[in-house]
């Protein structure tokens, strides 16, 4: 029975070694403030952090259903200053959404996109690891667009009929006072 929990503890204890060796070295977690329907983020990493890996989280809270565009750059200054970004993504009510790496020279950046999210807490990550001798950094922006609910867009297209009936009948109309004869007209 020793053995066996003897066991049991020593893999436990290599498990526990082997998922902290896959942690990023650096991990911070701030809330986003947003002006009107955006916000900025980012990131910059000292001379200290060369070779590390990093997780930086940024959190926010929407309370209605919403659409969100997202991009991140990080730029390469003769290898004093960079980054090598992972991956960026956004996660929350049990979905997580990738977004696309571009590199071109030495910058790259990711965009993300996703549409008709349900309202709640939402955390946009950015993974990475410092390459540049000085350290590196990296600035991103996050826009969100709320969705229309279900009942606004119904009373927009019950209106739209409006409009276009009252356009058709005005048409139907003006076309009977062209078809008139002109001596049935007053002068």
């Amino acid at each position: 029975m020793k053995k066996l929990v003897g066991g049991l503890f020593l893999a436990a204890s290599l498990v526990g070694v082997g998922a902290s060796a896959h942690a990023a070295q650096i991990n911070e977690t701030s809330a986003l403030t947003f002006n009107g329907s955006t916000s900025d983020f980012g990131a910059a990493f000292g001379a200290g952090t060369t070779g590390q890996t990093f997780t930086e989280s940024f959190t926010f809270n929407y309370s209605n259903p919403f659409s969100v565009s997202s991009a991140v750059i990080s730029i390469a200054l003769n290898n004093l200053s960079a980054l090598n970004i992972d991956s960026f993504t956004l996660s929350g009510n049990g979905q997580s959404y990738a977004g696309t790496k571009t590199v071109v020279d030495s910058v790259q950046f990711f965009t993300l996109n996703a549409s008709n999210l349900a309202s709640g807490l939402y955390t946009l990550a950015v993974n990475g690891s410092v390459t540049g001798s000085a350290g590196g950094s990296f600035g991103g922006n996050i826009s969100i667009a709320a969705v229309p609910e279900a009942s606004t867009t119904a009373m927009m297209l019950g209106g739209l009929a409006l409009v276009g009936f009252g356009a058709l009948r005005r048409r139907r109309d003006g076309g009977k006072a062209a078809m008139q004869s002109p001596s049935m007209m007053a002068a």
